[in-house]
């Protein structure tokens, strides 16, 4: 049976519907009309509900051409599926879907030329619609080693790579909550933390490796603004993006927030204009808090200014970026710092610039220099989680002589060859005279990092590769130096969804790490058994979505 004989059986259908209904409507008053007026009025309602179906069959065919692809006459109508390979040419995370998820597109024999769309499009029209997004990652793993479990060393200056022996989450909710005449408003809440791997019970309490917490919760709009109306205007616990060096697992460049408001992606001349003022309290350390643990609240804020997105030379953009961090003290935190009880929470700042450079050949770098003092330098010396910000942890520490330290980092990825690619992230740092979380005040220091990172691409879903890694510093206070060194080595094979070694995920990795401690003058670090080194073997999984 052909389409044309099922469109005539359903019109007919259609029609005999729509005169049972027309006189069962009409029965009320069929008794009072001649049969003339009954066959004019059953004529006038039949026209009227014929023109209401062909509106509805001109809207299905609309329908039918947006949704076709222009294409060859394959004759039969049959939906043709393409896919391409994609070389990860900036920082956008590629994230696996079904082919047709992404690359679908119908192509309608006979259709009419019409706008392509993808399913990719259809399910972003569909979350804009609905107005709800649900995005995360996380990573999680088994490895165990030749001294009892694995312990972690230096990762912020040896790398993540093979020595991640936790499980970290973040899981981003976000629901719009008005959308009208170009303003549109959203709630936002994140949520984080970690799941332990060592035991069974994954309960979540302050005492156990297993902790949650909200990192953000604002309300975040567009469009209300008369002065700026394609920025970002947000209010509530939230600050402005962290950039990352993904494979020492530290930021170059974050600020902490309890609380805050931004504006954010403000187009003023060749760039964007970022700008926040966030909330972030300290817990200062008494002068015998070893003895006694006591703290002090001492409220703190930040200001901050990015401009970010200034165009220099073909894919290469530069971001210009500065902090001030103050606290806002209470009378009796001042007393309890003159009278010597207290260390003195100071003001301190931070800045720098980072220039951004996407390769044609797929691949990027990212180079920045940046300075900073009192307890903002101080997490430039850190072995690891060396983040430039204002406390430690929420906790304010020693006394700071107004020290300054800077640093120098560059990573990236680039493909040496079409099936060699190489991830690194190098890092060189100097301070003068500030306060070290573990040799103490008036510290200099100097440090090197180098991690690199080659893997053979055997195709776009297997890499084989190896990570190398080797940090020194040096610190020296009241005349002493303290040396610390490693090195690490890390032969591992990925099932990947990409090339891309920094911004493809989901990706398995199995892997078996070889990690030595050198010099351990400053932290005192020792795996089990007292002893310098440790081999472990592990797979690990990563994913991240949105």
């Amino acid at each position: 049976m052909n389409k044309k004989t099922i469109n005539k059986k359903h019109q007919l259908k259609w029609i005999v519907v729509l005169i049972s209904s027309a006189l069962v409507s009409n029965s009320a008053i069929a008794a009072k009309l001649t049969v003339e007026q009954r066959l004019e009025l059953l004529e006038k309602e039949l026209a009227a509900n014929k023109q209401e179906l062909q509106e509805t069959k001109q809207e299905l065919r609309q329908y039918k051409r947006y949704f076709a692809q222009p294409a060859e006459n394959t004759g039969s109508g049959a939906v043709a599926v393409t896919s391409a390979r994609h070389h990860s040419a900036d920082k956008t995370p590629a994230v696996a879907t079904d082919s047709t998820a992404s690359t679908s597109t119908a192509k309608v024999s006979g259709a009419t030329p019409a706008q392509d769309v993808t399913l990719a499009d259809i399910s972003k029209y569909v979350k804009n619609d609905i107005g709800f997004e649900y995005s995360g990652y996380f990573r999680s793993g088994w490895s165990t080693g030749t001294r009892g479990a694995p312990k972690s060393y230096a990762i912020g200056s040896l790398g993540r790579f093979g020595q991640e022996n936790s499980a970290w989450f973040d899981l981003q909710l976000s629901q719009k909550v008005y959308d009208s005449g170009g303003k549109v408003a959203k709630a936002v809440v994140m949520l984080d933390g970690n799941v332990g791997q060592q035991y069974s019970a994954g309960w979540f309490d302050s005492t156990s490796e297993n902790v949650l917490q909200f990192s953000d919760i604002y309300l975040t709009t567009k469009g209300f603004l008369p002065f700026a109306p394609e920025a970002d205007f947000w209010v509530g616990k939230h600050n402005m993006p962290v950039y990352e060096i993904q494979m020492l697992d530290w930021k170059s460049h974050r600020t902490n927030a309890g609380s805050g408001l931004g504006l954010e992606n403000w187009q003023l001349g060749p760039g964007k204009l970022n700008v926040a003022l966030t909330r972030e309290d300290v817990k200062a350390h008494a002068v015998d808090y070893a003895t006694s643990g006591n703290t002090q609240q001492v409220n703190a804020n930040s200001a901050e200014v990015r401009y970010k997105d200034i165009p220099l030379w073909d894919k290469a953009t530069l971001e210009i970026f500065g902090r001030y961090a103050m606290p806002n003290e209470t009378d009796d935190n001042r007393k309890n710092e003159n009278n010597g009880s207290y260390y003195s929470v100071k003001d301190a700042w931070h800045a720098g610039l980072i220039l951004r450079h996407n390769f044609t050949g797929g691949g990027f770098n990212e180079l920045t220099v940046q300075g900073a003092d009192n307890s903002i330098a101080s997490g430039f010396a850190l072995i690891s989680d060396a983040n430039p910000t204002f406390g430690y942890n929420d906790q304010y520490y020693g006394e700071h002589a107004y020290g300054k330290a800077f640093r120098v980092i560059s990573q990236g990825e680039n493909y040496l060859r079409p099936d060699v690619v190489m991830a690194h992230a190098l890092v060189y740092a100097h301070g003068n005279d500030i306060y070290d979380y573990n040799t103490g005040a008036h510290t200099d220091f100097d440090s090197v990092r180098a991690v690199v990172r080659p893997a053979y691409i055997w195709d776009s879903n297997n890499q084989t590769g190896v990570e190398l890694a080797w940090f020194d510093q040096k610190n020296k206070t009241a005349g002493e130096t303290y040396h610390e060194s490693g090195y690490k080595t890390t032969l591992y094979h990925a099932l990947k969804v990409d090339t891309s070694i920094l911004t493809s995920r989901p990706e398995i990795r199995f892997y078996g790490t070889y990690l030595k401690v050198q010099d351990n003058g400053i932290s005192q670090f020792e795996f089990a058994d007292a002893k310098s080194d440790q081999f472990t073997v592990g797979v690990q999984a990563e994913v991240w979505w949105k």
